[in-house]
């Protein structure tokens, strides 16, 4: 069996306790208009193309098979409907501007790559995320490389929109330590609307997660002009309110890093030129009476 990747974090200490490696799976059913990691949400290989590496040699135009590169007159432009990521251009390219986004791993591959990393783990208490994307999109080569870390006694985590079936999660609750969610907006349509899909699914994952008392950690990512009011995060709070023994919350201010990856995949960013939100304005989301009686834990990510 193999799994799609994109690439590896290692040494991360934001995805789960301890230092981390950090697995991103290719493929996601959510395209949120903020998503700093854009080059996850195709379950295929895509051809990117970063400009400051080229040096104007053309040798993709010649050989790309389907012509889908042409010169224009500061660089080159390419036509990624027609693309089919053959990957023949990447060779050619002696600086590295054209690279191939998305590479098959097997489990033992993977294993390989990461079992290197063992010592950060266990002088840290840390081990493997899984992130994405959305790795339950592809669950059976997730369920077999989790069964191979917890062979190994490694700690594993995964971040997930908890927007698909229970009976997919379900199966992997035996091998996950950590579960990691994203809730980003309260109301199921304005959800939609940012996201692509509605939260309902979401928040019945949620439920049955708490009353199986599997260590969860829930996140907003906050961001300006969208979910960034009191009355937004007070709510969130108060949904989540009655897990509170089994979760804890955490809001994470938005940023732009990764912004640039739109431009290099071809594809179009809804929110160029919207600004950081500044970590006063998270400290003052943060600090806000929530009006519930069992109060969540709040960790600020800065």
């Amino acid at each position: 069996m193999k799994g799609i990747i994109t690439s590896l974090q290692r040494m991360s200490i934001h995805d789960g306790p301890g230092i981390r490696t950090v697995v991103f799976m290719k493929g996601c059913n959510m395209h949120c208009k903020w998503c700093h990691n854009p080059e996850t949400w195709s379950s295929r290989k895509q051809l990117q193309y970063i400009q400051e590496k080229c040096i104007n040699c053309y040798k993709c135009v010649q050989v790309c098979p389907n012509q889908v590169i042409s010169i224009t007159s500061s660089s080159i432009a390419i036509d990624y409907r027609q693309c089919v990521s053959c990957g023949i251009c990447v060779e050619a390219c002696c600086t590295k501007a054209l690279s191939m986004v998305g590479r098959e791993v097997t489990v033992n591959d993977l294993w390989e790559e990461i079992k290197k990393d063992v010592p950060y783990f266990n002088s840290s208490g840390g081990g493997i995320t899984i992130s994405g994307g959305e790795p339950l999109l592809q669950k059976d080569f997730v369920k077999q490389f989790l069964a191979h870390c917890k062979k190994n006694h490694i700690h594993t985590a995964i971040e997930t929109n908890l927007s698909l079936g229970w009976e997919v999660i379900e199966e992997l609750i035996p091998l996950t330590d950590l579960w990691m969610c994203d809730f980003k907006i309260y109301d199921s349509e304005k959800h939609k609307e940012w996201t692509g899909i509605e939260n309902t699914v979401i928040i019945k994952n949620i439920t049955q997660l708490s009353e199986k008392s599997v260590s969860l950690l829930v996140r907003t990512p906050v961001i300006p002009e969208i979910n960034d009011t009191e009355e937004e995060i007070r709510n969130i709070c108060q949904l989540l309110a009655p897990f509170s023994n089994t979760l804890s919350y955490e809001l994470l201010g938005f940023h732009t890093l990764g912004f640039n990856k739109y431009e290099s995949l071809g594809m179009k960013n809804e929110l160029e030129g919207k600004e950081c939100l500044s970590t006063q304005r998270l400290e003052e989301l943060n600090n806000i009476p929530t009006n519930t009686t069992s109060p969540l834990r709040f960790e600020v990510s800065k």
